[in-house]
């Protein structure tokens, strides 16, 4: 009884713990600090090369070289740089501001190159469609009187070709409706009517206005009651009793197990984790110098012009940092979870804080990491698996993305994305599956509740690795499987072998359909050896992604060539982040990892990037209403040949025999 109280007592006092706001920087991976944008903005406004009226839709740490972080030690001095973009007049620039010498090293315009949307333009965009006289009208044709009940939210408008819209930095605006809502959380879409704006001018280019859908009341049932879990098991805690094992110093870096790392906020990719490593009880490893999501694109599978634009690319559209929530304890992480505040830079040349916008938990997860069952003394050997999950969510309109970096005592990284929230849904007329519109109102999506068709769509989660297994200079190599004639057996008629071979150039991983039974893809460091002799490296276990059937002709498809395939391998470049490349909004061509890939440099030896795309296909169900059960995809990097044992374990072989000569 003692021992839980005691632990009862641990879970109250550590629940919500909260990291203390650092100033710094301590770190020269660190975010950018209020005072360094602060002193960025200052000196673009004393040159001349911005005013009171410009706007920033990038103000981020712009990294010192690979080489100089990867020798610097703490204690030790560094220097700082800011990388801007900026909107002025209508027109994009780019800045490098050298913040330890005071200076702008480089100013660029950049004609035709349109960055991620701002918090203004939501505003004024929704604003002057919602004045205009054709919105109102529309709006009293459908029968809708209370307009305290109708909000319309812009979105980010795609590429079309040929659709009059080309060189205008546009945003595209549906609109929803609060009365006879099915759902407290869930408003109901008004069909037919969306507005076109140009966010430069403020002008409303085109008011659509088609065919209206009815939006009954809701049916018994429904309705603004949001409903609750059944209540068929006792609370559940996730205890420490000893007291955590998660270390946070300076702005985020992060200690657990053997592993340590670095974290930093970023506006367009939520999180980025650099320099991480892994203490073998030798030597302090290298295993990743970055890790971030690149980009995620979401396409809408309907030709309704009033859906048809919703190719969202989520992080370079929107910002995925820029869109984090803040998290709750007992629902998002465990009570005893660390809650690190996050500080963003806002458009206007200044800054906001989301509270509790990361959380770093530790758990034991209910599985054994090992065991083995002793049949002649009947007992049982083995131990709990343990992990640290480091997690933040953004929530992209109506989906939350759980996005967790989960590693093990055994070497492991897993990057998981849970999707959760709400389908996208479309109002329809159809009450069941037996009215008389269900099949035509069906054809590109499910009828998950009455009235409301949820649309097919694609997630495509792209995570750029830059991974340094043991240093930077990697390959990468391919393991495939192929089924043999067993020549030499008298009983086996067939088997399978192994064969390895090294990719010497940049571009996508095309599977490679003579392998009978698979493959498998490795970074390995040609240049290090391991006890045992092997080259050390890290499996990529990718699971099964799928990868986009949208016609490589489709505009939405050209500026997503990402998703073409699961895997691509890139040479390292200070200048390639972004999957989707620098500025996808309004894109017409792919300037991401096609273009990256153009001159097939060598990859052989190479300090190189891997970008995996993690892909999943929503086909809705029933079962996705009244709330979207998290529905989790992950992949694995796994040690191969890395260690020669177990590192979670006290095994120690000592140092191998040289061989007899």
């Amino acid at each position: 009884m003692k021992n839980i109280i005691a632990s009862l007592l641990f879970v109250i006092a550590t629940a919500c713990a909260q990291a203390a706001p650092a100033d710094g920087p301590f770190h020269p991976m660190d975010a950018l600090t209020p005072g360094e944008i602060e002193a960025t903005v200052k000196l673009l406004r004393d040159a001349g090369d911005a005013d009171k009226d410009t706007t920033y839709p990038a103000v981020t740490l712009r990294e010192a070289p690979k080489d100089d972080i990867r020798k610097w030690q703490q204690g030790q001095p560094f220097t700082r740089a800011a990388f801007v973009i900026l909107r002025r007049q209508g027109k994009t620039f780019e800045a490098i501001v050298d913040l330890t010498a005071k200076k702008i090293t480089s100013f660029t315009e950049k004609p035709g190159q349109e960055p991620m949307i701002m918090d203004y333009e939501w505003v004024a965009g929704r604003d002057k469609f919602m004045a205009d006289p054709r919105f109102k009208a529309a709006i009293a044709k459908r029968g809708l009187k209370d307009m305290k009940q109708v909000f319309c939210t812009p979105n980010s408008a795609g590429t079309f070709p040929g659709d009059g819209f080309e060189g205008r930095r546009i945003l595209k605006i549906p609109c929803f409706s609060g009365e006879n809502r099915l759902h407290p959380l869930l408003a109901r879409p008004i069909e037919g009517l969306m507005g076109i704006v140009d966010s430069n001018t403020g002008e409303v280019l085109e008011v659509l206005d088609r065919e209206t859908v009815e939006l009954p009341s809701a049916p018994k049932g429904y309705g603004t009651d949001l409903p609750e879990l059944d209540k068929v098991t006792n609370p559940i805690a996730m205890i420490a009793p000893a007291g955590p094992n998660i270390e946070l110093s300076g702005n985020l870096e992060i200690k657990w197990n053997r592993w340590q790392m670095h974290a930093r906020a970023d506006k367009r990719a939520g999180l980025i984790l650099s320099l991480v490593k892994f203490d073998d009880g030798k030597k302090l490893r290298d295993i990743a110098y970055q890790m971030n999501v690149s980009e995620l694109f979401v396409p809408y599978m309907s030709p309704d012009p009033t859906w048809s634009y919703r190719t969202f690319m989520d992080a370079g559209e929107f910002g995925m940092g820029y869109l984090i929530a803040s998290l709750k304890p007992g629902v998002d992480c465990p009570p005893n979870a660390i809650f690190v505040d996050l500080t963003f830079p806002n458009d206007v040349g200044g800054t906001y804080t989301r509270p509790a916008a990361l959380c770093v938990f530790e758990r034991a997860n209910g599985d054994p990491a090992w065991r083995h069952y002793v049949a002649s003394t009947k007992s049982v050997a083995g131990v709990p698996q343990v992990e640290m999950v480091v997690r933040h969510i953004p929530t992209v309109g109506n989906y939350d993305y759980v996005v967790d970096y989960v590693f093990s005592p055994q070497g492991n990284i897993t990057l998981r994305v849970g999707a959760t929230g709400f389908d996208a849904v479309q109002s329809s007329a159809a009450a069941n599956m037996e009215s008389p519109t269900a099949l035509a109102d069906t054809t590109y999506g499910t009828l998950i509740a009455p009235y409301n068709v949820a649309i097919n769509h694609d997630h495509y989660f792209n995570f750029r690795l830059d991974l340094d297994v043991d240093g930077p200079q990697n390959s990468l190599v391919r393991d495939a499987f192929f089924a043999e004639p067993a020549k030499d057996s008298k009983t086996l008629k067939s088997l399978w072998t192994l064969k390895t071979g090294r990719y010497t150039s940049e571009g996508p991983i095309v599977p490679d359909h003579m392998a009978t039974g698979g493959e498998t893809w490795r970074v390995v460091n040609p240049n290090e050896k391991t006890g045992l002799k092997f080259n050390p490296s890290y499996w990529i276990d990718t699971h099964h992604q799928p990868t986009s059937i949208l016609d490589p002709a489709d505009p939405p498809q050209i500026r997503a060539g990402f998703t073409s395939q699961t895997l691509w391998v890139t040479k390292r470049r200070d200048d390639q982040y972004w999957a989707a490349g620098l500025y996808p909004n309004l894109s017409t061509k792919d300037e991401g990892l096609p273009a990256f890939v153009a001159k097939k440099e060598s990859v052989t030896n190479e300090d190189l990037v891997v970008w995996y795309t993690m892909g999943f296909r929503h086909a809705p169900r029933p079962e996705d209403f009244p709330i979207l059960p998290t529905f989790w995809h992950e992949m694995t990097l796994r040690p191969a040949f890395f260690f020669d044992h177990d590192p979670s374990t006290s095994f120690n072989p000592g140092e191998l025999a040289p061989p007899k000569e």
